[in-house]
């Protein structure tokens, strides 16, 4: 039996870098297949520059998460099917687009900034004041 060679620590920051471009990769594989064009694993491998068992461990990886991909015989290349969208993404641009009812209390809160910033500028007046007297400078 051959020895294994013992690997080296990776640093926290190298792992960050390769997560990173394994992150990268896998959206560009999403980006692919979900777009126009006929990409098989070799098709893929040759566009991010890997191996086609590298793409075969990023598809299993988008599985995962639930994409919806699939291998379409009639144009013997990946594809994710039509229409769909990403669940979370979706939730969270759907959230940001509807108005919230205000605070009741919305007016105390905007008096309260009021003041809290007219007692910031005087202080500020108050310093810059001071600061002119014991330098001199207009």
């Amino acid at each position: 039996m051959a020895k294994k060679k013992p690997q080296k620590e990776r640093s926290d920051a190298d792992r960050r870098v390769r997560q990173c471009e394994r992150l990268a990769r896998l959206m560009q594989v999403l980006h692919l297949i979900s777009g126009r064009g006929r990409w098989d694993a070799a098709a893929l491998a040759e566009e991010l520059e890997c191996s086609t068992r590298t793409i075969h461990r990023l598809l299993q990886t988008l599985s995962l998460a639930g994409v919806p991909y699939y291998y379409c015989d009639r144009k013997k290349s990946y594809v994710v099917r039509p229409g769909y969208k990403f669940p979370l993404l979706e939730e969270h641009l759907a959230k940001e687009n509807q108005s919230e009812p205000l605070p009741e209390d919305l007016d105390r809160l905007a008096d309260a900034l009021i003041r809290d910033g007219e007692a910031f500028a005087n202080s500020l007046r108050s310093f810059l004041d001071a600061l002119k007297e014991a330098t001199g400078r207009d």
